[in-house]
């Protein structure tokens, strides 16, 4: 597997180099990451429907946070990058090394939280969906509709990488302290918020 460099797996670098990382075997940028894109895909569909509905201040304030989403979901996609080579490295240990538990651990709570940060923009995307599909122009409901489901595959890969970052925890926190336990504890906390919030896509209008 080639060295990742997370400054090359940047979601701001052009789309089609990009794309040459995420298919190259280096994890970063990876699942995560892509989920992230997808949402931050998701806002710009949203802020055009926003902004193809004047005279709604609403739809207005709508668009304005949907700047501010947007730029989170890829900076949540570049940490996530950053997590994946972490925990790639961490996994690359060899068995025997006394530092590899711990290390591990630490890049899979690292990596869960990384996921939430994720299902968290998703999170806010449910809300202006929600607001745009009461006051959006109905001209562009197929776009909304992708946006829809940009949404859904974005909260959906959060939770798959999230949940598989807490089975490393689970698997490697054994005799682990209390910190470690508050963390995990937080982190299913967040696997439900984000669970609920993708549940609830479908009866939104």
């Amino acid at each position: 597997m080639a060295e990742a460099d997370p400054s090359d797996a940047r979601a701001s670098i052009p789309l089609e180099q990009w794309l040459d990382r995420l298919g190259e075997a280096t994890g970063a940028p990876g699942g995560g990451s892509a989920s992230a894109v997808m949402l931050a895909l998701a806002a710009g569909l949203l802020r055009m429907v926003a902004e193809y509905t004047p005279g709604s201040d609403e739809a207005k304030a709508s668009g304005q946070r949907l700047l501010v989403l947007r730029t989170r979901a890829l900076h949540a996609s570049d940490a996530d990058s950053e997590a994946s080579v972490a925990l790639g490295a961490a996994l690359a240990l060899p068995t025997e090394d006394p530092a590899r538990e711990s290390r591990l651990l630490r890049a899979a709570v690292d990596g869960a939280r990384s996921s939430v940060e994720v299902g968290e923009v998703g999170i806010a995307l449910v809300a202006e969906l929600d607001v745009l599909g009461r006051v959006g122009n109905h001209h562009l409901d197929a776009d909304l509709a992708v946006a829809r489901e940009a949404l859904r595959a974005g909260l959906g890969g959060a939770l798959v990488n999230l949940r598989a970052n807490l089975d490393l925890v689970a698997a490697h926190s054994a005799g682990s302290g209390e910190a470690e336990s508050t963390s995990e504890g937080e982190l299913r906390r967040a696997e439900r918020r984000i669970t609920h919030a993708r549940g609830s896509l479908a009866e939104l209008p």
